[in-house]
This record gives structure tokens, sequence and C-alpha cells, in this order.
């Protein structure tokens, strides 16, 4: 028992011992004063430098696309159809063949249309030599029958030919005039180019004819109806093929009042039509309604649409980008570095690591960039981001924008 007290007591005379000397290091430890360095602290913020821009307010609307040009082929003959070249939806060429009819009964009649005027024409040819000949021959012996009327006539007054005899070669000579002149007179008729006129109109008569048997593409195009079958009957009264042209296309729009004066004939415009692709395609205004619509006080707008690559069809939708405004070589900075403040429109500019406020006064807003008429100039360094949680004189630093 009393060894155990022993032991108890050295040990809590070791711990006192401890504590003892644990109180005296805390309390030299103490006793040495620090120095204590506070960093003023900054507002992290985005930036822009002021620069010159043009801006540009556009609008978007949409429509559907439609043909400007629909074309309804009907034949120029009545007759039985042979062939049929194309189906609805086939993209054709200005020229190519749609359909044929049998054309057996025109080949023929041509033929024979040609062979009457080749005829004609050697016959005509052949009449024109022979009256030539025949008025150089009768022009030689007219000739040398007046000439010997001269002489008998000669010879007649001084007594050596009687009046029967002299009577008797005037009227050879008035009836060789005579045979020459009906001679020419039935030659100049079978020379006269009347014949050949009608033999060549038949001709081609019969030639159209025969060329109305292929009825080929007038424009351009998309075939959107095909009404004629090979075997069946096709004539004039009825349309045989529609076809649509794509190279002009339009959109017909409209819009409000307060962005009619703001858009102009022949003015460029983009066109997205999603069924196609996620590109853009020119386009132009082709005019714009002097009025609105009784109904919905609207403005008629039509868009003429590029279709180059013949990928738009009639009845796909369609958006247009239209421009309503545009100011070139401005001031300007994003929209959402302007703000209101104390009734006040302000940017804050950062100078020497501080936020400064700047009243400006403001035009044109695109809703992403603002132009700015006063307050700031070229070069500034305006806060874009972290600007509402700034107040004048707090120390900034750049985080983002064109400095990041």
């Amino acid at each position: 028992m009393k060894k155990a007290a022993r032991r108890t007591g050295k040990i809590a005379a070791s711990l006192c011992l401890i504590l003892l000397v644990s109180g005296l290091g805390a309390g030299c430890g103490a006793s040495k004063t620090e120095k204590t360095v506070v960093e003023e602290k900054y507002i992290p913020v985005e930036m822009e430098v002021v620069k010159r821009k043009t801006l540009t307010n556009t609008a978007v609307l949409s429509g559907k696309v439609s043909s400007d040009t629909e074309i309804y082929v009907l034949p120029e003959l009545s007759g039985k159809v042979e062939s049929v070249y194309v189906r609805v939806g086939d993209y054709v060429n200005k020229g190519e063949v749609l359909f044929t009819f049998d054309a057996e009964s025109m080949r023929t009649a041509y033929q024979l249309a040609e062979a009457n005027y080749e005829r004609t024409r050697e016959g005509l040819n052949a009449a024109k030599a022979t009256l030539e000949r025949t008025e150089a021959i009768a022009e030689e012996k007219i000739a040398d029958a007046r000439k010997n009327l001269e002489n008998t006539r000669a010879l007649f007054e001084s007594g050596a030919v009687s009046s029967y005899q002299m009577d008797q070669v005037e009227l050879g000579v008035k009836e060789l005039e005579k045979g020459y002149a009906d001679a020419i007179a039935g030659l100049v008729t079978q020379a006269s180019e009347t014949n050949l006129r009608l033999a060549e109109a038949q001709f081609t008569q019969a030639r159209q004819a025969l060329d109305r048997t292929v009825v080929a593409a007038p424009i351009t195009g998309i075939v959107s109806q095909v009404n004629v079958v090979a075997g069946n009957m096709a004539s004039p009264a009825a349309v045989a093929v529609g076809m649509t042209n794509t190279d002009n296309l339009y959109s017909e729009l409209r819009v409000a009042e307060n962005m009619v004066n703001h858009l102009n004939q022949d003015q460029g415009v983009l066109v997205t039509v999603p069924a196609v692709s996620e590109d853009t395609f020119g386009g132009r205004i082709e005019y714009v309604s002097p009025s609105a619509d009784a109904r919905t006080n609207l403005y008629a707008l039509k868009i003429s649409v590029d279709n180059d690559s013949g990928l738009i069809k009639p009845g796909m939708f369609a958006r247009v980008e239209l421009v309503t405004a545009e100011k070139p070589d401005v001031l300007a900075v994003k929209s959402e570095a302007v703000i209101l403040k104390n009734e006040k429109t302000i940017v804050y500019v950062i100078e020497e690591d501080r936020a400064v406020p700047k009243e400006v006064v403001t035009g044109l807003d695109t809703g992403v960039e603002i132009e700015i008429l006063q307050g700031i100039g070229v070069g500034d360094k305006v806060i874009t981001k972290g600007q509402t949680l700034v107040s004048e004189g707090n120390k900034v630093k750049v985080v983002g924008g064109e400095a990041s």
C-alpha cells in the first residue's frame, strides 16, 4: 500500500512539472509580436476595348417557297402517244424530250412534200433556162425578120416587089412576133416562183407537223404532272405535262409598318432552307408593297431566292434574314456593358485597375452590340461582365474578354 502511494505521488509530481514547463513555453511564445499583411480585395471582370464597327439590325421572317413559273405543256397536234420519257419529280433541262407521238403518217407526208418541193424547184430552174434561151432566139429571129421587112419595103418602093409580096412579108413578121410573145408568156408562167412558194409552204407545214410529234421541255425545271400514257391519244385540248421552273423561286412574306420603310427593292437578303441545308442561300427583295393589307395591316414583301444548285423545291419552309438598319464606322460596345444606374446610362471603364463610371449617350442597339454616341472613345477598356458588381473606385482584375 505504501509503495503504491509513493508511485502515485511520483506520477503526480511529474505531471505538474510537465505542465509547468509547457506553461512557461506558451508564455514565451505569446510575448513575440507578429506582422500581418492584409491584401486589398479586387473584383474579377471581363472587358473589351472600344473600337469602331459596322452595326446592322436584322429581322428574321418565315415563309413558304413558291415557283414564279408554272408551265403547262399542251401538244400542238392530236395523235397517238408513242413513248413517254419523264415521271413526276424528274428534273429536266430545256429541250429534253418529254414524250413523242406515233409519227409514221407525218413522216410519209413529209417525204411526199419534200419530193414535190424538189420537183417544183427543178422544174422552175428548167423553165427559167428555157425562157432565157427562147428570149435570145426570139430576139435574133425577130431582128432578122424586121431587117428582111425593111429590105422588101425598099424593093416595093422601087417597083421590084409587088404589093402582095409586101403584105406577105409584113404578115410573116407580125405572126413571128406574136408566136414568140405567146411562147415567152407561157414560159414566164412556168418560170413563176408562185408554184415553188406553194410547194415550199406545204413542205414547211409537213416538217413542222413531223417536228411536233416530238414534245420537248420548254423550260428547265421539275416535272409536276404527267397526263399522257403510251398508246393513248393526246390533243391540244388537255394538259399533257406540267412543269415547275425551279430557277425562279420566291417567298412572299408580310412585314409590319415599323419595318417596311427600312426595306428597299433589290436589297440583298439571306435565306435558309432547313430541309436542304443550314447554309444560307442568296436572295433579294423583288418588291415591297406600297400599301398594307386591309385585313392584317401588314405589307407584302416578295423575296426571290437563288437556286443555282436546284436543291430548293417549291413548298419548302424558308427563313429569311433582312437587314432593317445599318450604321458603318461607329463606336460600339456589347449591349450588356451599358447599365442604368441612378437614372443615368453608364458604362464602367478600367483606369489604372480601378472601375470608373462614364455616362454615355447611346444610338442603334442590335441586341448584341450598341452604338455609343458620346461618353467614351476608341481604346477605352469597358467592363462587359461584372459591371453590376462594381462601384466607382473599386479595384478590378481582368479575367476574361479581350484580355483573357
